[in-house]
């Protein structure tokens, strides 16, 4: 019994204190935290608009660029134009620096231009600069020496030819007018030699040659070669201006100085020329060789092959009608008579007499006159400074770049037996000769020189063989070595 009572006292001792033992305070629900909305992303900015294809600005592709690309590229192409440029007149040197002229190229303007050009557009270079304080820079410019200098000829001499002599030394002035020309065409020429030679005036008036004189030594030259027919035509560059000119409008057969025009055509229809291009026109203005020369006009035509050169020899001729030179054409290939006689092949030929008197025995299918020819020379020199008819008409693949890209393959014209002949060793010239012997021998170019730039085109048909290759070969050289001295007077003693 005591038992029984002890299990129910501790039983319900155990459950008192079951009771009295603290409960667990119930815990308060927290509300879950919401989760944080994601960041909106910002804006994306607006891509900058790009230049239409194909836009040229002053010779540089910006075509598909922005602006800040464009702009970027134009600063790196155009800084050459900011170097200074070192003046030499006559012994004296004038470095002339950006900043003394206020030279500036609008680079801001010439990128609004091209925003609102066209796919395939041109935009010319724009160039500032104060021209009144050019003028004045040059006016500082002068040397001064013996008043009484006169200039002569002298001729008939083995090692000078016929050339212009200055005897004294004269008072001389830099020809201003003729200078900011000049230099006005270096500012805007990216390519151009930073050093420049100015034309200078004598002061007395009487030492320069006159274009009159020039012209007279040349008829006299001419008249010495009896029973032949000369055709000369030089133009100064600094002028803008034909200086002398003789049946400079005569039509000759071209030869090989059609040259010129087919590389000219191929770079006017080809973006860009192949490896094996290139190599064809190197070997067709250096080594003059004719079936490169072929292999050039099939592939300005889109082609390989001889059908395809007698397409391009018609596409070249078209380009140089287009050009006003209508007495300057190519209706077949070099060399091509036996596939002619063989496929019996129908072509295009020119009028059977061309030109103007006094009439050679002109092809009717290979033709120019010195003076059309010379204009070939003209238009790629206006266009390597960024301006003239062929970058106007021919702006889709012509850049000024690619024009005085040709005019270097030019200079490394192999033949030394024409034109340079005549001239200083180291002269620099780019030009292209030809000869069809006996009949016809030709050069053409541009030349360069401390007393001033020129084209010059020189022509000589003969009907029979009075006269040989060299005897010929040295005439032209003495036509040019004329002309030359014309620019740069041989100084000689009293």
């Amino acid at each position: 019994m005591l038992v029984a009572i002890t299990f129910i006292l501790t039983a319900c001792a155990g459950a008192a204190a079951q009771a009295n033992s603290p409960q667990p305070t119930a815990r308060r629900a927290t509300a879950a935290p919401q989760p944080t909305a994601a960041p909106t992303a910002p804006p994306q900015p607006t891509a900058t608009p790009a230049l239409a294809q194909g836009v040229v600005v002053a010779g540089v592709d910006v075509g598909g660029l922005t602006e800040d690309a464009a702009l970027a590229k134009l600063k790196q192409a155009l800084q050459p134009l900011l170097q200074p440029i070192e003046l030499d007149a006559g012994g004296a040197t004038l470095t002339l620096k950006p900043e003394d002229i206020g030279l500036e190229l609008p680079l801001d303007a010439m990128l609004a231009a091209a925003r609102d050009a066209k796919p395939k557009a041109q935009v010319d270079l724009q160039v500032q600069y104060d021209e009144a304080r050019l003028r004045a820079a040059l006016g500082g410019l002068s040397t001064a020496a013996d008043p009484s200098a006169a200039t002569s000829v002298i001729s008939s001499t083995k090692p000078i030819s016929r050339s212009f002599v200055l005897s004294g030394a004269g008072a001389t002035t830099v020809d201003v007018d003729a200078a900011v020309k000049q230099i006005d065409e270096r500012l805007r020429s990216v390519g151009g030699a930073r050093r420049i030679t100015l034309p200078l005036a004598q002061a007395s008036g009487a030492a320069r040659p006159t274009p009159a004189q020039l012209q007279q030594q040349i008829e006299l030259m001419a008249k010495d070669w009896k029973g032949s027919v000369a055709g000369v035509y030089v133009y100064d560059l600094a002028s803008g201006k034909q200086i002398a000119g003789l049946n400079e409008r005569t039509a000759f057969t071209a030869a090989s100085t059609i040259k010129v025009a087919i590389m000219l055509n191929a770079y006017v229809n080809l973006p860009k020329l192949t490896d094996k291009q290139q190599a064809a026109l190197k070997k067709m203005i250096v080594e003059s060789d004719n079936l490169r020369a072929n292999d050039v006009l099939a592939a300005a035509a889109g082609g390989s092959t001889t059908e395809s050169a007698f397409e391009g020899a018609e596409q070249m001729s078209a380009l140089m009608a287009d050009l006003g030179l209508k007495n300057t054409f190519l209706y077949v290939p070099f060399e091509s008579g036996d596939f002619i006689k063989l496929y019996k092949v129908k072509f295009k030929t020119g009028p059977k007499q061309g030109g103007e008197a006094p009439f050679t025995n002109s092809s009717n299918t290979l033709r120019t006159t010195p003076l059309e020819m010379a204009q070939i020379y003209i238009f790629l020199e206006q266009c390597s400074q960024g301006r003239g008819v062929l970058l106007e008409k021919y702006g889709k693949n012509l850049t000024a770049a690619r024009c005085k890209e040709m005019i270097d393959w030019l200079k490394q014209n192999g033949d030394y037996k024409r034109m340079m002949s005549g001239l200083p060793k180291g002269a620099e010239v780019a030009h292209k000769s030809g000869w069809v012997p006996p009949g016809v021998q030709g050069d053409a170019g541009i030349v360069r020189s401390p007393g001033g730039d020129f084209v010059i085109a020189i022509y000589l048909y003969q009907p029979g063989e009075k006269y040989s290759d060299t005897e010929v070969q040295q005439l032209i050289g003495s036509f040019a070595r004329l002309v030359y001295s014309y620019y740069n007077p041989v100084a000689v003693s009293k």
